[in-house]
């Protein structure tokens, strides 16, 4: 039998050899701290290299550019919502208070339509012609998301629908610093890999 303090010296040394092979793998802080920052509310269906399914409804997102298909690659939002769903509740700028947004991480939307990797930047584009430049390291930093809902709901064009590109500013405070606001793009409708 093992004493307790004796358990819990075993324990602590396993928890940091663990941690110490996290490092030693390179994951990064940010990347290791994605766990506690959303809630996985779907796993995707739709896996990077597996053919677009064909539409079911209006397109609601275009990518184009240094992308490995060499036209554009079209979404509706049921295909959107097949790349796997989160959740998080964060402030913005623009609203009166916390909200909660679910909708898919970037970095999976990206590594789906094979982004190259010398790619930097993401013009985003909205339905009003408004364009944002966000880079591309951005979502391999934070898990940005690009929102479908707000608060349960999927969003209006009225209210920054239909996809809103969100930073979790909740676990980063400085994604809702003045550098970053212009990147909160809202109503999005087409991102140019660049």
């Amino acid at each position: 039998m093992v004493n307790i303090s004796r358990r819990a010296a075993l324990v602590r040394g396993v928890r940091t050899a663990a941690w110490g092979s996290l490092i030693a793998s390179g994951i990064s802080r940010a990347a290791r701290a994605s766990n506690s920052v959303y809630e996985v509310v779907s796993e995707p269906t739709l896996l990077p290299g597996a053919p677009i399914p064909s539409l079911q409804g209006p397109v609601v997102l275009r990518i184009n550019g240094r992308i490995a298909s060499p036209g554009d690659v079209e979404f509706d939002m049921s295909t959107l919502e097949r790349l796997g769903l989160i959740r998080f509740t964060t402030p913005t700028s623009w609203t009166p208070g916390p909200v909660t947004f679910e909708g898919v991480l970037l970095s999976r939307l990206l590594d789906f339509v094979g982004v190259k990797p010398d790619a930097t930047t993401l013009m985003i584009t909205a339905i009003d012609d408004y364009k944002a430049p966000v880079p591309v390291e951005d979502a391999h930093k934070w898990p940005v998301m690009l929102a479908i809902k707000e608060n349960g709901a999927y969003m209006s064009v009225r209210d920054h629908g239909p996809l809103w590109v969100v930073y979790p500013q909740h676990a980063y405070p400085e994604v809702g610093e003045r550098d970053f606001l212009s990147r909160w793009v809202w109503q999005v409708a087409q991102i140019a890999v660049e």
